[in-house]
């Protein structure tokens, strides 16, 4: 794996547990979720602005055709899937600890058949006994 590669991943780990931190200490707030979760989108909307000149020149005439496809959509529907979840089970007691470790063990296998079918990804011995890992390890987070 390339060094920039393993960087980004370290960004997107320290990112998770900063994401997971903030959530779990607003787990008392009693406001509505849809309204806690548009003032993150605000908000995480000001720094991209902020961090935007830092990527490069922006192409703002781009902005109408991203905005018409579906895929977007389809990460936006996914990130208020993910954000709506965490909040909700954190609310309701939910763990630090175990929930990011559950959902991303989760989501890992769903990805599986979905890399298989929609992306041709290759499959291996290897993947089947990192399935069967994961599983085991989400039985152990869970179990009580």
């Amino acid at each position: 794996m390339m060094k920039s590669t393993l960087f980004f991943l370290l960004l997107a780990a320290v990112g998770s547990s900063l994401y997971h931190v903030g959530q779990k200490s607003l787990h008392d707030v009693s406001a509505n979720p849809m309204l806690l979760l548009s003032l993150y989108y605000v908000s995480a909307l000001a720094l991209c602005l902020a961090a935007m000149p830092f990527f490069g020149k922006t192409d703002f005439s781009s902005v109408g055709t991203l905005a018409a496809d579906w895929r977007l959509w389809l990460v936006a529907a996914g990130i208020l899937c993910i954000e709506l979840g965490f909040l909700l089970a954190y609310q309701s007691g939910g763990s630090a600890q175990w929930s990011g470790v559950v959902v991303n063990g989760a989501a890992a296998l769903l990805l599986v058949p979905l890399s298989l079918i929609l992306f041709q990804e290759s499959f291996s011995w290897n993947k089947i006994i990192g399935i069967a890992m994961t599983l085991t390890g989400i039985y152990f987070v869970v179990k009580k």
